[in-house]
This record gives C-alpha cells, structure tokens and sequence, in this order.
C-alpha cells in the first residue's frame, strides 16, 4: 500500500516536468507513458528506500533493549 502512495505521488510530481521539450511533440502517448513508468520506478524505489530505513531503524532499537 506505501509503494502505491509513492507511485501516486512521485505521478503527481512529474507533472511539472516538461518532457515535451525533449520528446516530439507528435509523441504525447509515449509522454504519457514515460510519465508512468518513471513514476513506478521512482515509487518503488523511494518506498524501498523507506521500508529499509523503518526496518533499519526498528532492529537498531531493538538491539539496545536486549
């Protein structure tokens, strides 16, 4: 559920991104679809990035109360 939130989020940030200024102008279906994939990929790895970090973060403290 988090890696969708992240997938969701990073979308909706790569609106701003102006791809049309690299791409043809006549590609707006590819433009669309690179949006997308970016987002997966960049969700994914932020919500890894997180998840890692939360675990890291749980196993460090829980090392200290034993």
């Amino acid at each position: 559920m988090f890696t969708l939130v992240c997938v969701y989020i990073s979308f909706w940030s790569l609106q701003n991104v102006e791809f049309e200024k690299i791409v043809l102008h006549s590609a707006r279906r590819q433009i669309l679809i690179l949006r997308a994939f970016l987002a997966i990929v960049i969700g994914y790895f932020v919500a890894n990035f997180f998840l890692t970090m939360g675990n890291l973060i749980i196993s460090f403290s829980q090392s200290f109360q034993r």
